[in-house]
């Protein structure tokens, strides 16, 4: 099973507008739902009739990660709404409930096909997509803003173990970006896509700390791992790194951080979401680091701002 073929499992836009129409109806049966979101049938140009098997894609793959239910001829939404919420801040929130789907352990493991093939058979159902953004948070995210699919793929083929593969075949990349994008772990379209987890960092901080909080650096990182395992020290990431060969890739030095969270950090301490704090008497502090490995500050501490929203 996977999330990344765009053709099989489907698309972000898709997904939204079929949620927003289930949320509004908090019922609806599957034809009903398709007269609504989709052209009429009699009208259907080759476009329209690519658009319908892409819809359906959607919703099966959604229904199997949870976000859907079908009870009956009836099709609703189980996760995520709250009692008077509106449609629109339900639509807002979307990507933050649908990562959480993506990111379980019940969606995502086992990471790697049980029975040695190269396929995703036998793989959790967001495996390619946990596996794709815990290599691509694993890198010098610098390095993979022009990356094109063919070398996307040189890269991978000299740092992955044999027997191992993050993307089954080069048409995952595109698939990748897209949902990378939906999730908050990326910016910018196909020509300027850019490695940014801003979104879900900034998302994951208001499910580990308190407003005005102050955490210590190695307490935040890991709160921050079990809340998104793809990023450093975190559950997916330590599997897919420990599937690296050591001569082809370098993780962070000791105390350091990986350029992705460093970015991620330094953007939401810009923004005043969080202070990085540094005590001249605390046991143990971290680095941020910025393009080239260079050393960006040190902090002993993280403090989710009491405004922070």
């Amino acid at each position: 099973m996977s999330i990344l073929n765009l053709q099989s499992d489907g698309l972000p836009s898709i997904l939204l507008t079929m949620a927003r129409v289930i949320a509004q109806s908090k019922g609806i049966s599957r034809d009903d739902l398709f007269s609504i979101c989709l052209p009429q049938s009699g009208s259907m140009k080759d476009g329209d009739k690519d658009l319908a098997v892409r819809a359906r894609a959607t919703l099966s793959r959604w229904t199997n990660l949870g976000l859907f239910a079908e009870e009956g001829d009836q099709i609703r939404v189980t996760v995520g709404m709250t009692r008077g919420e509106s449609i629109d801040a339900f639509t807002d929130r979307l990507p933050d409930i649908c990562r959480g789907l993506a990111l379980s352990q019940e969606n995502c493991e086992p990471l790697w096909p049980t029975d040695g093939t190269v396929s995703e058979e036998t793989a959790g159902r967001t495996a390619d997509l946990c596996r794709g953004l815990a290599w691509c948070l694993a890198q010098d995210m610098y390095d993979l803003r022009t990356s094109s699919p063919g070398e996307i793929n040189s890269l991978l083929t000299t740092q992955i173990e044999a027997g191992r593969s993050i993307f089954l075949n080069d048409t995952r990349w595109n698939g990748f970006r897209t949902w990378a994008r939906f999730l908050g772990f990326a910016t910018g379209d196909d020509s300027s896509f850019f490695l940014d987890a801003t979104v879900a960092v900034r998302w994951a901080l208001t499910q580990i700390m308190q407003p005005d909080e102050s955490v210590n650096a190695s307490e935040f990182v890991s709160r921050l791992a079990e809340c998104l395992p793809v990023l450093d020290s975190g559950v997916y990431r330590r599997e897919v790194e420990q599937a690296l060969k050591n001569e082809s890739w370098k993780g962070p030095m000791p105390g350091y951080l990986s350029t992705s969270l460093s970015f991620a950090l330094q953007r939401l301490q810009k923004q005043k979401t969080i202070g990085l704090v540094r005590l001249a008497d605390a046991s143990s502090q971290l680095t941020l680091v910025g393009q080239g490995g260079r050393a960006w500050e040190s902090f002993t501490h993280v403090r989710l701002m009491k405004d922070a929203s």
